[in-house]
């Protein structure tokens, strides 16, 4: 997956709907949704939610672009977007791609 091997970047420029609809092809059941990328996680008790969760931050620290999380006992819903465009950009699927693989390991 091309996705996995490229770094969030500090010019990603906004995606037009023909762009992010084809790179949501590369990812999981992840959703656009407004100009959002979107994804519920579930998990069966709250550990696993919140280790999740954390390695979700640790993700968004290496790079450096960060997602809404929405968090509850057993489901964490995630939403990229990337503000200085005002839409989505490359920066979030690649970060989409890399929660992905989190759920690939468990």
């Amino acid at each position: 997956m091309p996705l996995l091997t490229e770094k969030c970047t500090q010019n990603a420029g906004k995606l037009d709907a023909t762009s992010a609809d084809m790179l949501a092809t590369e990812l999981n059941d992840w959703i656009i949704v407004n100009d959002t990328l979107e994804k519920t996680f579930r998990f069966k008790n709250f550990h696993d939610t919140m280790a999740f969760a954390n390695a979700v931050a640790y993700i968004a620290h290496q790079q450096n672009h960060h997602p809404d999380l929405n968090i509850s006992y057993s489901r964490c819903q995630l939403t990229w977007n990337t503000h200085s465009v005002g839409g989505l950009s490359r920066n979030d699927f690649i970060c989409a791609a890399r929660v992905d693989l989190l759920t690939k390991a468990s």
